[in-house]
């Protein structure tokens, strides 16, 4: 083994990686580094030394990443996250303001957990600066890897995830047909195969909601509706099931405002999908922030409040 391996690496030749990367080139690299550019090829020499293998591939058209270099280029990118967030909690702690902490999650997740997990924190009398990041579920871990979000609030995985990634199951609902209020369909014991004459709403990014639904028409033998509208944003599905007639299976939480108001219909499906499990993920071995770790523990707290074992 090349005993360079053993030997620690310099973060700033990830740093002067990551801009190779973004920039494309070695001279583009260097003028956004205000570098010559000699010192970006030195460097970038220094670390392939250091590994003792290629991290770029140059030719006539630029730079390109090695296997090697994409490899530590997740790495760069992680401690660029964690120096800038560094700075902005100190900015903060001047202010009297914990955080910023970066939330990720899918767009459902952060409707149904965010809200009463903000109102506990609220409760606790400190100012907080925050971020929610709306991401599809297969960008969610490397989201965390690369420590552009601290914890993620997604649908929990029925499989063993990668061990640097915790996960804890936070709640479990029911979905629920929705559908539009002059519908001629009874309110309960219906089946899918009833439904697909109607005009429906399905996801329209790939993940585990879509799977999930469309299992429920394979399932039950019956082709996916003839018309169909692929949308994955909440508030155009309820506008369109209440204005134009369409229906979705949602998760109740979702739109039980609306239901509630009258403004649009629940029905049960007898062979509808099981009920949606939200989770929380984080870094298996990090060390939480402050505001983070509060996070965590308010979210546990709706964990024992639903039941959740």
């Amino acid at each position: 083994m090349n005993e360079s391996l053993n030997m620690s690496l310099d973060p700033r030749y990830l740093s002067i990686l990551l801009q190779v990367s973004r920039s494309g080139s070695f001279t583009a690299a260097a003028r956004e580094l205000n570098m010559s550019q000699p010192a970006v090829s030195i460097t970038i020499a220094q670390l392939e030394d250091r590994i003792g293998t290629p991290v770029v591939v140059r030719d006539r058209k630029g730079a390109t990443l090695t296997d090697a270099g994409r490899l530590l280029l997740r790495r760069a990118r992680a401690i660029e996250n964690i120096l800038r967030h560094a700075e902005q909690e100190i900015a903060g702690h001047r202010e009297e303001t914990d955080g910023p902490l970066m939330v990720g999650g899918t767009p459902g997740a952060l409707l149904a957990l965010l809200p009463p997990v903000l109102q506990r924190l609220r409760q606790e009398d400190r100012n907080f600066a925050m971020q929610a990041l709306e991401l599809k579920d297969e960008d969610i871990a490397a989201s965390l890897r690369t420590r552009t979000i601290e914890v993620a609030l997604c649908n929990a995985s029925p499989l063993n995830l990668p061990s640097d990634i915790a996960q804890t199951t936070l709640q479990s609902e029911p979905f629920v047909l929705i559908a539009p209020l002059d519908c001629d369909l009874p309110e309960k014991d219906i089946e899918i195969a009833d439904t697909v004459s109607y005009p429906w709403i399905l996801p329209l990014a790939e993940g585990v909601t879509r799977r999930q639904l469309e299992a429920v028409f394979l399932s039950a033998g019956v082709p996916l509706p003839r018309t169909i509208m692929r949308c994955d944003a909440l508030a155009t599905m309820k506008t369109l099931v209440a204005e134009a007639g369409f229906m979705t299976i949602l998760p109740a939480s979702v739109v039980s405002r609306e239901v509630n108001a009258g403004e649009l219909r629940a029905i049960t499906l007898r062979d509808g999908p099981p009920p949606r499990r939200l989770a929380l993920w984080r870094m298996s071995d990090d060390e939480l922030s402050p505001l983070a770790a509060r996070f965590v523990s308010v979210a546990r707290g709706l964990r024992a409040s639903s039941g959740i074992n």
